[in-house]
């Protein structure tokens, strides 16, 4: 007669919980890579995108060896009804993916490190972020060097019949979640101080401010895995670790997705202005693109009443600072914002320096678009 423990299976739990982070993650890393290719040569791709890339690449393969993992050698089952070849295959494969998810987890702080360096041209700013690159470098050697060395022999973690000494890896686990939690609270804290003193209006602030705390739901997703850590000691991790690993998946979805949201976000925002436009019944007058290869520019001098509102593009426009050693014509001490416009009526390109106090020198990955209003 089968026995209960025998008929449980959680494997279910283990397709689907890596299954989506799988699917999604490939999708999203996928639509940065397009709107990447459809940008500009010259500022096509960067340190973050070939960062996400890697990233992504490791966090998918980490997901793929414990679906293989789950369906093949007992993960979602109980420990006692497996086989000794099955149980040491799982743990076998548990051990390289655990080296794949960290230096991923690595690899998506990196990436979105350089992003913030890349778009935030504030050399206090730039400075923290160097500081927390090489915060991160040092954090992930750690891991490695305790993760190389938490068996002696190494066969000992997966094979009983090896004798051996072991670390716990129960407090490698809390010390892994822990420290990760902690790291990606300051990273995607960091850039909501210079977001809020932008020189936009209050709703693309507050849009900002979302887009780049996104990555605080992965901070709740990590919360929520030390709960689970306990399961690293147990006799049955193979059932009492399903939680754990299916966060974890999920937690690498949370930060890859929180990386390409900033960049491809526009391909969403395109998608509703065409529902808007189709659906809607108001006429508006074409878009005018302010970018670097833009054809056609408004000017602000006409009485007409114009309203505002900022697309992603791939290109990226630079808001000089007055003190630039490249502006040699303006006093230093002083700010100034470039604004590049043509006059409509004589069709004359202007470049305007509006001094602007406390400016903020910041790369947007942003060009405007002007709509009249009838």
């Amino acid at each position: 007669m089968t026995s209960s423990l025998e008929t449980a299976s959680r494997v279910p739990v283990v397709i689907a919980g890596y299954t989506v982070p799988i699917v999604c993650m490939t999708l999203c890393t996928g639509l940065r890579l397009f709107v990447k290719v459809r940008g500009p040569t010259e500022d096509r791709f960067h340190a973050d995108d070939y960062l996400i890339t890697l990233a992504t690449m490791l966090e998918v393969t980490y997901s793929i060896i414990m679906l293989v993992v789950g369906m093949c050698h007992g993960f979602g089952k109980h420990a006692s009804t497996l086989s000794t070849k099955d149980f040491e295959a799982f743990l076998k494969g548990d051990y390289i993916a655990s080296h794949l998810y960290n230096v991923g987890l690595a690899s998506v702080k990196l990436g979105i490190l350089a992003l913030y360096y890349r778009i935030f041209a504030i050399q206090w700013f730039r400075r923290t972020v160097i500081g927390c690159v090489t915060f991160v470098c040092l954090w992930i050697a750690t891991i490695e060097i305790f993760m190389g060395l938490l068996c002696r022999p190494l066969e000992a973690f997966w094979d009983a019949s090896v004798k051996g000494h072991c670390f716990n890896s129960s407090a490698l686990s809390y010390y892994v979640n822990t420290s990760n939690m902690i790291t990606d609270l300051v990273i995607f804290a960091l850039p909501i101080g210079v977001i809020v003193r932008l020189r936009t209006t209050r709703s693309n602030k507050i849009a900002l401010c979302i887009i780049f705390s996104i990555g605080f739901i992965t901070c709740g997703i990590s919360a929520a895995r030390l709960a689970f850590v306990f399961a690293e000691s147990s006799s049955d991790i193979t059932w009492d670790g399903v939680d754990l690993g299916v966060l974890s998946g999920f937690e690498s979805l949370g930060g890859i997705l929180c990386a390409n949201l900033p960049i491809i976000y526009r391909l969403f925002r395109q998608a509703a202005q065409k529902v808007t436009s189709r659906t809607g019944g108001s006429s508006s007058i074409p878009h005018l693109q302010y970018g670097r290869e833009s054809k056609n520019f408004t000017s602000w001098s006409r009485p007409r009443r114009h309203r505002l509102s900022e697309t992603l593009n791939e290109q990226w426009i630079q808001l000089q600072n007055g003190n630039s050693s490249n502006d040699s014509h303006v006093s230093r001490g002083q700010d100034f914002a470039v604004q590049k416009v043509v006059d409509m009526e004589t069709g004359m390109e202007v470049v305007r320096l509006s001094n602007v106090p406390n400016a903020i020198t910041v790369k947007r990955e942003f060009h405007q678009t002007v709509e009249g209003r009838r």
